[in-house]
């Protein structure tokens, strides 16, 4: 059985509606609450510190986000991922 525990520390895939964005969002998985997740995030921390005016910040930013405010998350598993289409499938 697969745990989104099980992916603390490594980088997963996030779709973020709050973002505003079509883009998945490669992320670092620093927690998991019952509630919802700790990520560490290049691209919020850019929109931070640009809405901040700055260009560094003293320490890196972990961002929560409540499960309800994810749409849908992957990691790669053992395997290939092929398009079944691209093979004519």
């Amino acid at each position: 059985m697969m745990q989104l525990s099980d992916y603390i520390g490594q980088e997963i895939v996030l779709f973020i509606p709050a973002l505003h964005t079509t883009d998945f969002q490669k992320v670092r998985l620093l927690g998991v609450e019952a509630g919802g997740v700790w990520i560490e995030s290049q691209t919020l921390i850019n929109i931070i510190l640009k809405n901040a005016g700055i260009a560094s910040a003293p320490k890196s930013l972990a961002f929560f986000y409540p499960y309800h405010e994810l749409r849908f998350g992957f990691v790669g598993i053992g395997g290939p991922a092929l398009n079944e289409k691209a093979f004519g499938v």
